[in-house]
């Protein structure tokens, strides 16, 4: 059940927190006093879309935040599902931002929309003024049987509506597959040249980066040969110039001569000594690589033609070797398609019809399912508004065949004849908004009954009924009322003088600021309130009689 609801700087509550009870809880006040925003808020918080807009007047931010207790396994296993902590309360909090996006928490973990919208439905219903309208439309019709069917019938439909979107996607390809008919042998001829090409390349990892390498080395080669010379000869050629080899060998000479008699500069001798032999290994070293290598000029050629063709393909094809064989291999598989054309297109049509028979097994199944659930709801239905004043009004929801589509075969549109002899009508030409006010209640009821929901509320609920039948709504939600928490926005003192809880809501101007409080009325408070509604803003001793008999002890 909802504990609390906490609100701040939201439209014209700056700061208001309701503590709700058990039972029957009714929210009463004057026309704009933030009755309607209360019931908004907490649409908010439980995964409406925010507006900006709300955030009051001069402030950054809006805050709210519902407690609910009492939740059954099946919740507890969603929050573990989404790795969201349960314990003895669940606390969703929504922060809407002037600037920034609008952040929304369960039990401190920041959550979509879409996963509150899945943790929210089993924790409270509300049923607002727009909703008696929303259940006019013949797909929220067939939505509210499905969802009264249960699990399995929630399985099937989503079954379902992969394997109809699995038959459109198969459709697609083979209209567009189906095109191709007439320029086949052209693209064909293509496909064979381009695969040719391909395999003719015999192409390698090697293409990729070794045979530019390959072919650097060898076109560089004369430079390279030019340039190792020289430095071989200023190592150890000494006809003309002195050699590096020379001038190390006076320089070890200069140093033997000196360690004669500085015994510490014997390790820099053996140095010097060392390195004149590495030198000459390397002098050796570069005169065998000069003397092995020559300008191939029938190699370069190759390597030259083969850069030329890799660059091709790789311009055409793919930038990397690995991309035109990727290439390659989709170019084989759509030439063998088209090879086999007719056999294909054949396959595809196979694949539709089997997917399409078992769809339509599925939606066979859907369709039991919802005349079963039909005739149960029909009857019910009918029970519940017979008890709301609308007497003698029949009720049938008519199915009809319609072809297979994402939700199955079946057409649905709910009829009733609110009066004794009148025939059978789609519920939206026929129900005023008081009735449909009665219809909506009765759904609810039947539905919360079922799904176990253990908080409805209901804004406005009375809309466009009074007298006897608001006493029957009234005694209707009390009904209600002893299995779960009910919250309910009224103006008829026949409906709120039930009430087990009653706050009462009013607005007052504070520094040119227009605010909206509530507060929890006692014994005498509620009196005065269902007295009001009566008689207006003139109590008479006769209203306040009359509040205090409607109230009871």
């Amino acid at each position: 059940m909802l504990l609390e609801l906490n609100i701040e700087n939201f439209a014209i509550i700056e700061n208001m927190k309701i503590e709700f009870e058990t039972g029957l809880n009714v929210l009463t006040g004057e026309t704009g006093s933030g009755k309607s925003i209360i019931i908004d808020s907490l649409g908010l918080v439980l995964g409406q879309r925010a507006n900006k807009d709300i955030i009051k007047k001069g402030k950054d931010r809006a805050f709210i935040e519902a407690v609910f207790s009492s939740y059954d396994d099946e919740t507890k296993n969603l929050l573990s599902e989404y790795g969201i902590d349960s314990g003895d309360l669940i606390v969703i909090s929504k922060e809407i931002r002037e600037k920034g996006p609008s952040i929304t928490r369960v039990n401190n973990r920041t959550v979509t929309s879409q996963i509150l919208s899945k943790i929210s439905t089993h924790l409270i219903d509300i049923f607002a003024q727009h909703e008696s309208i929303s259940l006019m439309d013949n797909k929220n019709q067939m939505k509210l049987i499905d969802d009264f069917s249960g699990k399995e019938q929630r399985d099937l439909l989503l079954k379902i509506r992969q394997i109809v979107q699995e038959i459109n996607d198969l459709r697609s390809e083979y209209q567009e597959k189906s095109s191709l008919e007439k320029n086949k042998d052209r693209e064909m001829d293509l496909l064979e040249y381009q695969i040719k090409e391909i395999e003719d390349a015999a192409l390698t990892d090697y293409d990729d980066q070794e045979l530019y390498d390959d072919f650097n080395v060898l076109n560089n080669m004369t430079d390279t040969l030019i340039k190792l010379s020289e430095a071989k000869a200023l190592i150890n050629d000494g006809y003309e110039n002195v050699s590096a080899e020379d001038i190390l060998d006076k320089i070890i000479v200069n140093i033997v001569d000196v360690t004669k008699f500085n015994k510490d500069l014997k390790a820099t001798e053996e140095e010097l000594e060392d390195i004149r032999y590495r030198l000459s290994d390397i002098a050796k070293e570069l005169d065998r690589y000069i003397n092995s290598r020559e300008v191939d000029e029938e190699k370069l050629q190759y390597l030259r033609e083969r850069i030329d063709l890799v660059n091709n393909l790789k311009l055409k094809y793919g930038n990397n070797v690995k991309k035109i064989d990727s290439f390659y291999e989709e170019i084989n598989e759509r030439l063998v398609f088209l090879q086999n054309f007719e056999d294909n297109l054949q396959k595809l049509l196979n694949k539709i019809k089997n997917l399409e028979d078992e769809a339509l097994k599925i939606a066979k199944k859907i369709s039991d399912n919802r005349k079963k659930t039909a005739r149960v709801l029909e009857k019910k239905v009918e029970e519940e508004i017979n008890k709301l004043n609308i007497k003698d009004a029949k009720f049938k929801i008519d199915l009809k065949e319609k072809d297979l589509s994402s939700d199955g075969i079946d057409k649905i549109e709910f009829l009733i004849a609110p009066n004794l002899g009148q025939d059978l009508m789609p519920l939206a030409k026929v129900a005023s908004g008081g009735e449909m006010s009665r219809i909506m209640l009765g759904f609810k009821s039947i539905i919360a009954e079922k799904d176990n929901i253990p908080t409805l509320v209901f804004d406005e609920i009375d809309t466009g009924i009074s007298g006897k039948t608001a006493q029957i709504v009234g005694n209707k939600i009390k009904e209600v009322a002893k299995k779960r928490q009910v919250i309910v926005i009224s103006h008829l003192p026949q409906i709120v003088a039930l009430a087990d809880t009653h706050f009462a809501i009013k607005k007052d101007v504070v520094n040119n600021s227009t605010i909206s409080t509530i507060d929890k009325l006692d014994y005498e408070q509620r009196v005065q309130e269902v007295a009001r509604l009566i008689g207006g803003m003139n109590v008479s001793e006769v209203a306040i009689e009359t509040a205090k008999e409607m109230i009871g002890d």
